[in-house]
């Protein structure tokens, strides 16, 4: 299979469709994996519980600086080719550290880790926007981010199970790259010519596309709207709500791990239900709605009195975050014209990393210095001060639009 036709909706794209799926859930692994055991990683390593969230933002440092460009290597060179050696990668470094038993190792281990998941965190996004148009791509991208939430969901209770018998031990789900690299040969090429242009001016045409289209500061707003809301939600989910489960209640891996997959769940069930909601309501509506809701569950978990209390808490959180990324990855897909897809996804991905990586990084640090309930407070009025400017911000840049 070598191209594919965007309104073709028949059956026999079934095992593209999964394909992609699995693709992104492969990414998404790269940040499941390692929530249940921080604790017990940070004994291993002989580091602070402060230091420990490194580990789990490092993966996201490298797409920072190689997101974009990736992006530009699939509209350059295709998507197979890209995926497949993104995926060796991912696989080889992140099974590696099983055996990093130095801070150090881990680091640059996850660095590596990092470039390959760069490419699987995107390409889906990609894809989905080749192979769909419409109402059917909103459903198509609903899919995907479900399928991120579901890895999301399964993740932490695999990780959580072998953490049991030793705290380097989910690092071996990385390793079902590999049989997704064999399937990954049947991976389509868009229906557009390659762009032959340096990535400098591949990245200048496509905003002077997205200019010319009146897109343009949307698409520059969205940046810094998705790179916060990141940095509060895998700072917060990903790296303090373990050690707090851990500190405050005594949970093991296994228990921390079922309860972050209830929030994984809660968000796979909104990205389920985005296409149908995205039908009925605008896009800044749902946005305006997604983001108190994780700024409610954020505020529970701050005030939770009990383990019963932790629950919803979190499950509101995974609904706001389920309800949110499948709009922003819609706009991102569709805000250019497909020549230069690669690269606006990428770019939006970068900044997506900026927010993955310094989130889980600084969140760990600020919950070691004045302690978990309060830091889930400062994430939900971070999120509360994004709906209030969000409005406002709109208006002006539509004055300022030509």
């Amino acid at each position: 299979m070598s191209r594919s036709n965007p309104d073709d909706a028949s059956g026999d794209r079934r095992p593209l469709l999964a394909l992609i799926l699995a693709l992104s859930a492969t990414g998404q692994l790269s940040f499941a994996a390692v929530p249940p055991v921080l604790p017990e990683l940070a004994r291993a390593l002989g580091v602070s519980r402060g230091a420990v969230g490194l580990v789990h933002g490092m993966v996201a440092f490298a797409g920072i600086f190689v997101a974009a460009y990736v992006g530009y290597l699939l509209d350059r060179f295709g998507r197979r080719r890209v995926v497949r050696w993104s995926l060796l990668l991912f696989g080889f470094a992140g099974g590696a550290c099983f055996f990093a038993d130095r801070y150090w190792l881990m680091l640059l281990l996850r660095l590596v880790q990092g470039v390959g998941a760069s490419t699987l965190l995107s390409v889906g996004i990609v894809l989905m926007g080749d192979q769909f148009e419409g109402s059917r791509r909103r459903w198509a991208l609903g899919l995907n981010v479900m399928a991120m939430t579901i890895s999301g969901t399964l993740g932490p209770i695999a990780a959580g199970a072998l953490g049991e018998g030793g705290a380097f031990r989910p690092f071996l789900l990385y390793l079902v790259a590999f049989p997704v690299w064999v399937a990954a040969r049947r991976l389509p090429e868009p229906a557009h010519p390659a762009s032959p242009e340096p990535p400098g001016r591949h990245l200048r045409e496509a905003l002077q596309d997205l200019r010319r289209r009146g897109r343009l500061s949307d698409f520059l707003g969205l940046l810094p709207l998705s790179t916060l809301t990141l940095l509060v939600y895998y700072g917060l989910t990903h790296a303090v709500t373990p050690l707090f489960l851990e500190s405050e209640f005594g949970l093991g891996t296994t228990q921390r791990g079922l309860l972050l997959a209830s929030g994984a769940a809660a968000s796979a069930v909104a990205s389920a239900l985005a296409g149908r909601v995205g039908a009925r309501l605008r896009p800044v509506a749902i946005i305006c709605v997604s983001l108190p809701l994780a700024a409610a569950g954020f505020t529970a978990l701050a005030l939770a009195p009990t383990l019963w209390a932790v629950g919803p808490g979190v499950m509101l959180v995974g609904s706001g975050y389920g309800l949110l990324v499948p709009v922003i990855m819609g706009f991102a897909t569709s805000a250019g014209t497909p020549r230069y897809r690669g690269i606006l996804v990428g770019t939006y991905v970068s900044g997506n990393r900026v927010g993955m990586f310094a989130g889980p990084a600084l969140a760990a640090v600020l919950a070691n210095g004045v302690g978990e309930r309060p830091t889930f407070l400062a994430g939900a009025v971070i999120l509360g001060g994004l709906v209030a400017a969000l409005l406002p911000l709109r208006r002006l840049a539509a004055r300022r639009r030509p």
